[in-house]
């Protein structure tokens, strides 16, 4: 009698990610992915207490030394990035399992999801799933909690996007659910205003304020909070006598020596 061949099926919890991911990238394939911190947490967690038996204290130190301000996750470059990977390992040197664990699933992924989208971004702030719950619940809502057919999906999800983007138009002109914030304040027109606009004159201001990269800056300008004002802070120039090469002050006094 034959024997019978070994089958290993890879678990719903580890497959279902992959899928998630591969289909993101094909969707999506220039959208810019971050992973929740308090989910890479979490696993950490269990995998150290759980297949590994790591005492609490010792657990603390090695999650610290991932999410901290001096951890692998806000690290600032990637030379920090490789003494936060150092000082993580030595905490884990006890662990070679969780090390493998470590180096070939958990690194690559806080290296590229976190650490280097943060640093794209500007901001050492770790991303959660959390600041998209309002969301999520409005895309429940929108889907009554049912699953739905990819069509009907896309179609519901547009007509998400389109209202955000309805309501970011209307707060130029005071109206919607949104305000913009100081910086671009210089947009704002009042409503009364703005019903006085032709469509094409209504539409110039919505491309100009969807246009502000807010890079006009420079050194010798000061913005007001509210960004409607713009001043010169230029220094002022000291008057000259012809060929003179220092200041009054200066040419008044020597050098101590």
């Amino acid at each position: 009698m034959p024997r019978k061949r070994k089958v290993s099926y890879m678990s719903r919890s580890a497959f279902w990610p992959c899928v998630t991911a591969e289909a993101i990238e094909k969707a999506f394939p220039t959208a810019k992915r971050r992973l929740c911190t308090k989910h890479l947490k979490d696993n950490v967690q269990h995998y150290l207490q759980d297949r590994f038996g790591v005492s609490t204290q010792e657990r603390k130190n090695i999650i610290n030394a991932i999410i901290e301000d001096d951890g692998i996750a806000s690290a600032d470059d990637t030379l920090q990035f490789a003494s936060a990977d150092v000082q993580l390992k030595d905490l884990c040197s006890n662990y070679p399992q969780f090390l493998k664990y470590y180096e070939q699933s958990f690194k690559p992924r806080v290296r590229e999801f976190v650490n280097a989208a943060n640093r794209g971004l500007g901001t050492k702030k770790l991303w959660t799933n959390n600041n998209a719950e309002s969301m999520n619940r409005v895309m429940k809502v929108a889907v009554n909690w049912k699953p739905q057919h990819a069509p009907d999906l896309v179609e519901k999800l547009f007509d998400m996007v389109d209202f955000q983007f309805i309501n970011l138009r209307s707060a130029l002109h005071h109206s919607g659910d949104y305000i913009p914030v100081n910086s671009y304040k210089q947009h704002m027109i009042a409503d009364a205003i703005w019903k006085t606009k032709s469509d094409e004159e209504k539409r110039k201001l919505y491309t100009n304020f969807l246009r502000d990269s807010e890079k006009r800056k420079h050194d010798n300008v000061i913005t007001s909070s509210d960004g409607l004002y713009l001043v010169v802070n230029k220094e002022k120039a000291i008057a000259r006598e012809p060929m003179q090469r220092k200041r009054p002050r200066n040419e008044r006094a020597e050098k101590r020596h």
